[in-house]
């Protein structure tokens, strides 16, 4: 005689991973957005005349920095589409296993009357 199959209690894992995907997508795009304001604010308070050199580069090299973050954050967004499809997914064969093994014990009950 077969058992219908126990929810769990606890969150699934890919419910956790999204959780920490949502904070970690958050905390990029948050850095992003500030290192864009300060990226702003030193092209505009550095005169023209001192950017050369290492402060040029690292100019440059914020404004890059700033675009990976802001790429990392499009991407986190992405997966985090790709674990609410997949956690969708898995939560409707879950319920449809369940009807199923619902089912199976009736007629497992009823051959058995």
């Amino acid at each position: 005689m077969s058992k219908p199959t126990p929810v769990p209690q606890e969150k699934p894992q890919l419910a956790r991973a999204l959780e920490k995907n949502d904070a970690i997508q958050g905390t990029v795009e948050r850095s992003a957005q500030e290192l864009d304001l300060v990226n702003s604010v030193l092209e505009k308070e550095i005169p023209v005349a001192v950017k050369k050199g290492d402060i040029a580069m690292a100019l440059v090299k914020t404004a890059e920095l700033e675009d990976q973050i802001q790429a990392s954050a499009d991407e986190l967004a992405h997966v985090n589409e790709l674990l609410e499809q997949e956690i969708a997914e898995r939560e409707e064969l879950e319920k449809k296993l369940r009807i199923a093994e619902t089912q199976l014990a009736k007629k497992d009950s009823a051959d058995r009357s």
